[in-house]
């Protein structure tokens, strides 16, 4: 009930601009969260390439939630049963089943940037805003009155301090979700040239 209490008193302060600020907040620290408890689980359940491969000549599907597991999973789904039969048809499939997988791996990544960016300046546009309150007063009244232009002045940094306080955090950990997710990738595609080394040897035999 504080906090509530606190964050009101803050959008009393800071003005009408506050609002948008916390709704972006809320909006990317939970992309943030669904991301980086994605890239743990992904780090936790990776299979290996020797266990691709007994799915793939056992014909089990694999219950693992890895994009490596969910790439072999749906190449099976879409393969059914007819590998070697067409060498190129079955590296098309795999090759689909990894693109798939990509764009997964890169999901919330966009946004959780936009919305870093997106902070400071709904900051700023609460700074104007807040300048915009002090140059009327002064308009107004002149000097003389201290009190309604510190009013002004108190929303324009509450909202500039609030931006870059979003904004900061989000942008650094948004970049480190972003360097992890693309580590994976890179991965996937290695693991994709394996498999289909794999699949030629296979199919040769």
């Amino acid at each position: 009930m504080e906090i509530l209490e606190n964050l009101w008193m803050l959008i009393e302060v800071g003005g009408p601009v506050m609002i948008p600020i916390f709704l972006v907040s809320g909006w990317l620290w939970g992309l943030i969260a669904l991301k980086a408890d994605w890239v743990w689980r992904t780090g936790r359940d990776q299979i290996s390439l020797s266990d691709a491969m007994i799915c793939l000549k056992s014909g089990q599907v694999s219950p693992s939630n890895s994009p490596r597991a969910l790439a072999i999973n749906h190449f099976m789904t879409t393969d059914n049963g007819t590998r070697c039969q067409n060498k190129d048809a079955d590296k098309l499939l795999f090759d689909a089943a990894i693109r798939k997988q990509a764009g997964a791996i890169q999901k919330y990544i966009p946004t959780i940037i936009i919305l870093a960016a997106v902070a400071p300046l709904l900051g700023l546009f609460g700074t104007v805003s807040g300048m915009v309150e002090t140059f009327k007063v002064i308009g107004m009244y002149g000097m003389g009155n201290a009190q309604a232009m510190a009013s002004g002045i108190k929303e324009a940094m509450i909202t500039t301090q609030a931006g870059l306080l979003v904004a900061i955090p989000g942008i650094f950990i948004g970049q480190v979700l972003k360097k992890k997710a693309n580590n994976i990738q890179q991965d996937l595609l290695v693991f994709q040239r394996g498999i289909v080394q794999w699949l030629d040897k296979e199919c040769e035999l």
